[in-house]
């Protein structure tokens, strides 16, 4: 589907193509389907990845891609649009975006004690499910061995990041009913961006961690969730600033999407939402923060990786050129077909010579590139990942319920923080009452590599 349909989609029938009636609506089974698949494939990652099967980057992120186009070529067969809406990629220690190499020989190698981010994303018919995990590469564990959890600020970013993850989940499902406990945490107040603002910061706050810019908690619609390339209206939620050279202004600790989003609007029942949040360890000085947030890294501290080129790219409808060169037009000509306006990664174009020509697209600005993004820093910070979608479910026969399409069901790294939430409200969001939140998580089902994407990974 194309910017343009796009846009005319959500000016004419926002109300039939988003609303969220029922889980049974053929809205919601989209959504579920794209929720299972990515479940599905991150739990076989985790699994790949913990029992050490797989430790080339590349095998990981290859893998990752693969499964989804398998899975969703098993699911509504009638739809053309459908497959890999965020290219698998798996962003170690600093690194924060982007990292998906494009073969198996200079692809970095996971080592023992590694803070991995895994991260991808599925669609059906443009209702799109986005997950990102962070796990710590551990040695495999021989039975009887003592084994310890990770503890110190490896643990704090971990815990922080995670917790602020679940408590945001809660708060967004506290608007499918009223809720008041004895305290008086909730009360009346509306659930909207600076309240999500709050509770993050606060986290992070405790853990004593900071927030890095591009996190982000935020409405999603069919065909748009927050690519920088699509320029929305309409948007609510909250952002802490861009991790995009793209969207920067003047002012680098402000992004587009930051300035555009509308943080008083409330969340409401019916709708799909995104919870993406970084945290990073932090030692340097008050200059690497953000000048008008010191709980957030500002963008000055973030630089593309001098060595590694941007592998995943996704192309702007906003602009449209006559190409000269022949893979150039390819190029645009396979990605306007079958792409649509996700990411899409190098190695997934069929076109003959098409790195010269998705060279030539982003120098004619008609292809924007997702650049590898590191944390400056000495030493370099580290930083955690956790990304779910949820839908606010509204229920004729009881209060609703949020359904976690991606992320939950899937616990944490084994680690210990000597930090501990004592804020009352955020405490109520993390309880196993989850502030009385009905929530539902999608579980995976059992997915493996077909017989000949293995013997390719296994070639040495």
């Amino acid at each position: 589907m194309s910017l343009q349909e796009i846009i005319v989609d959500e000016e004419e029938t926002v109300d039939t193509k988003n609303a969220l009636i029922s889980l049974d609506s053929p809205i919601s089974l989209k959504y579920v389907a794209a929720g299972r698949i990515a479940q599905s494939v991150l739990s076989y990652l985790i699994r790949e990845v913990t029992e050490r099967r797989m430790t080339n980057v590349y095998d990981i992120c290859h893998a990752g891609d693969s499964l989804i186009e398998l899975e969703t070529s098993k699911v509504y067969k009638n739809v053309d649009e459908k497959g890999v809406a965020a290219a698998t990629t798996v962003d170690v220690n600093n690194c924060v975006q982007g990292y998906s190499p494009v073969d198996r020989d200079s692809a970095y190698i996971l080592s023992n004690g590694d803070i991995v981010k895994i991260s991808l994303g599925v669609h059906v018919d443009g209702y799109t499910s986005l997950v990102s995990h962070t796990l710590i590469a551990l040695p495999t564990i021989v039975p009887n061995d003592q084994v310890a959890p990770t503890t110190g600020v490896l643990a704090d970013v971990i815990c922080a990041t995670y917790l602020a993850t679940e408590a945001v989940t809660s708060l967004l499902g506290t608007v499918l009913y009223r809720y008041e406990n004895q305290s008086g945490c909730y009360g009346n107040r509306t659930v909207n961006g600076e309240r999500i603002r709050e509770v993050v910061e606060s986290v992070a706050k405790t853990f004593q961690v900071k927030i890095v810019p591009g996190s982000a908690v935020r409405r999603i619609k069919r065909f748009l969730v927050g690519q920088d390339t699509v320029h929305e209206v309409d948007i609510k939620g909250y952002a802490w600033g861009s991790i995009s050279i793209e969207a920067m202004t003047d002012d680098p600790d402000e992004g587009d999407l930051k300035k555009m989003i509308d943080t008083e609007a409330p969340a409401v029942p019916g709708e799909a939402w995104l919870v993406d949040i970084s945290m990073c360890t932090f030692s340097g000085s008050e200059s690497d923060l953000n000048k008008k947030n010191g709980l957030q890294l500002s963008r000055r501290t973030l630089k593309p990786h001098r060595d590694l080129k941007p592998t995943i790219f996704t192309r702007d409808y906003n602009r449209n050129l006559s190409m000269k060169l022949k893979s150039a037009r390819g190029v645009l000509i396979e990605v306007d077909s079958r792409k649509s306006v996700y990411p899409f990664h190098l190695n997934a174009l069929s076109t003959p010579g098409a790195a010269l020509g998705v060279a030539a697209l982003v120098n004619a600005e008609i292809m924007a590139p997702t650049r590898v993004m590191m944390i400056q820093g000495s030493p370099a910070p580290i930083a955690a990942r956790v990304r779910t979608t949820v839908l606010l479910m509204p229920s004729a026969k009881h209060v609703g319920e949020v359904v976690r399409l991606s992320g939950g069901g899937i616990k944490p790294s084994w680690v210990h923080s000597e930090f501990e939430v004592t804020d009352e409200e955020i405490f109520e969001l993390l309880s196993e009452k989850r502030a009385g939140v009905r929530l539902r998580n999608i579980l995976g089902i059992e997915v493996k590599m077909v017989k000949e994407d293995v013997q390719e990974m296994e070639v040495e």
